[in-house]
């Protein structure tokens, strides 16, 4: 396989690689592909998985999108947003997909929130409110499945949006996604799923990324003197030619009917033969039972293949090495210590790579780390962080066995399964209060409370640590805090992710705490709400 260049991200729609082309440009190349519960969710709404993988009309429409609104959003915005204009379209002969070559945009993403750095809010609201204008004209113009893209109820549209260096104190955007990986079926706006059943209702089909051509000419019809001032007769030509262009190929990307969709993308992944692909397009039924049971054979391979896989790393484990650790952990509370501190090590060196950490910043952090002073509430931190595998082991392994020899009953079961994780985190934090109790030192409180919270218990002695500090030496524990809250929203199933706005709002939630504890900040954005 060819060099893929530098990876710059995966989304639900594709992986975009860096490269350059023939003619030597730096350019951003998406190569469509999908995970598999995108993949089941495309294959339930549209027949298919990623349509834009494996139809060239499809791969056509996302060309011609980008070099209309091009032009468009430059003269809606000047120079505050930007769109990554594509170039050309071709066949990954390796992947078995189309791919899309886009002009490269070297931005970055929102800052998030932590210690060094509160300007996040500032930037999200910001960028909220150029994509609330951008949503406004798309569907003005008739783009309305982009709206999508652009944000409409959708809070991983945030991720779409880049930020580019500052000219003359204004901000300035790109948007270098507008391929959607899923239907617009599920947004967060009651307002948003209204606009969204509608414009599918209208259409027979679930919205993806369609574009009311007859809306769009229209629009450029009505302000042909005002867009040929501002973007040249020239362009006003291409607009048009664009248009007419985009229109004949959705035309006959939206005709394609569910069936042809699944046996060209099987014929497009050589899975089936040219014949093969005629019979069962003359023979739909014989097509399901044949989808059918390829399912069930890739259910039962893959069910095999992580049993396998699962196999071979319990007996490629290290089990003398894992002994002596557990025994450290256990026995050495400078083990521990070590091992919180390589934990938030690896967070903060996260933070950095996605440059949301300036170098200084992470030294900064560092410093802290491996200075005494740090706060010793931070090797407790590392020991609810790394009895996690052992408590799920216990939990997933250890008693659904007790049950099933009839030791506990259904009940129990439930409730270890739900619970265990608070009451091992519980248990500790109580031997600790009885021995601070003992030696006359702070209650950990706080620690105890938090810690029996599902979810957010293992934030539990970060929490701690900023309740009990009253100086200005704390910004290990409120980094911990940001960057757990952020984990949270990463990790929220279809609206989670990184840079999302998902992200953002998790991100902002210790503002309170860290202001309550320290006297207001600069963080007169308010985000969130």
């Amino acid at each position: 396989m060819p060099d893929e260049g530098v990876l710059l991200g995966a989304g639900r729609s594709g992986i975009v690689y860096r490269v350059r082309d023939r003619e030597g440009r730096t350019v951003a190349r998406k190569t469509f592909e999908s995970g598999p519960v995108t993949r089941l969710v495309q294959y339930l709404f549209l027949g298919a998985p990623n349509p834009y993988a494996w139809s060239e009309d499809a791969v056509q429409c996302a060309l011609f999108r980008r070099r209309i609104l091009a032009p468009l959003v430059r003269h809606w915005f000047g120079d505050g947003l930007r769109v990554a204009a594509a170039w050309s379209q071709d066949w990954n002969e390796q992947r078995l997909a189309y791919q899309l070559h886009t002009e490269f945009i070297g931005g970055v993403a929102p800052t998030l929130h932590h210690p060094m750095n509160r300007r996040g809010a500032r930037e999200v609201n910001e960028l909220l409110a150029v994509m609330g204008s951008l949503q406004e004209r798309l569907i003005e113009s008739g783009f309305v499945g982009l709206a999508w893209q652009a944000g409409l109820g959708n809070p991983v549209a945030l991720a779409n949006f880049l930020r580019l260096p500052d000219e003359n104190g204004a901000r300035r955007w790109a948007w270098i996604d507008l391929e959607s990986g899923v239907p617009a079926l599920f947004p967060l706006s009651l307002r948003a799923f209204a606009f969204y059943i509608r414009q599918s209702w209208q259409r027979g089909r679930a919205l993806f990324d369609d574009v009311d051509t007859g809306v769009l000419s229209e629009y450029l019809g009505a302000r042909e003197a005002e867009l040929a001032a501002s973007l040249g007769p020239e362009s006003m030509e291409e607009l048009r030619g664009d248009v007419e262009a985009l229109r004949l190929h959705q035309n006959a990307w939206k005709a394609t009917s569910r069936t042809e969709s699944s046996v060209t993308y099987q014929l497009k992944k050589r899975r089936i033969t040219e014949d093969e692909a005629r019979f069962y397009g003359q023979h739909p039924f014989r097509w399901l039972v044949h989808e059918a049971g390829r399912m069930a054979r890739e259910g039962v391979h893959e069910v095999g293949r992580r049993t396998v896989a699962g196999w071979r790393l319990l007996r490629g484990l290290p089990y003398r090495k894992l002994f002596r650790a557990v025994v450290g952990f256990l026995c050495s509370q400078e083990f521990r210590r070590k091992l919180a501190q390589q934990l938030v090590a690896r967070r903060i060196d996260s933070w950095q790579r996605r440059k949301q950490l300036l170098n200084e910043e992470a030294a900064k952090l560092r410093a802290h780390l491996e200075s005494e002073e740090s706060c010793a509430y931070l090797t407790d931190f590392g020991v609810h962080v790394a009895i996690k595998p052992f408590v799920k082991g216990v939990e997933f392994l250890v008693f659904p066995t007790l049950f099933s020899l009839g030791v506990i009953d259904e009940g129990t079961l439930y409730l270890a399964i739900l619970a265990g994780g608070c009451l091992a985190r519980t248990l500790y934090t109580a031997g600790r209060l009885v021995q601070s109790f003992l030696t006359r030192r702070e209650l950990p409180w706080v620690a105890l409370a938090v810690g029996a919270i599902p979810i957010v218990g293992n934030l539990a002695y970060p929490l701690q640590i900023v309740y009990s500090s009253t100086e200005e030496d704390d910004i290990l524990a409120q980094f911990i805090l940001y960057d757990g809250c952020s984990a949270i929203g990463r990790k929220i199933p279809m609206y989670g992710g990184r840079d999302t706005l998902t992200e953002h709002v998790f991100n902002h939630l210790p503002d309170r705490i860290v202001r309550g504890r320290r006297g207001p900040r600069d963080d007169s954005a308010g985000f969130p709400a």
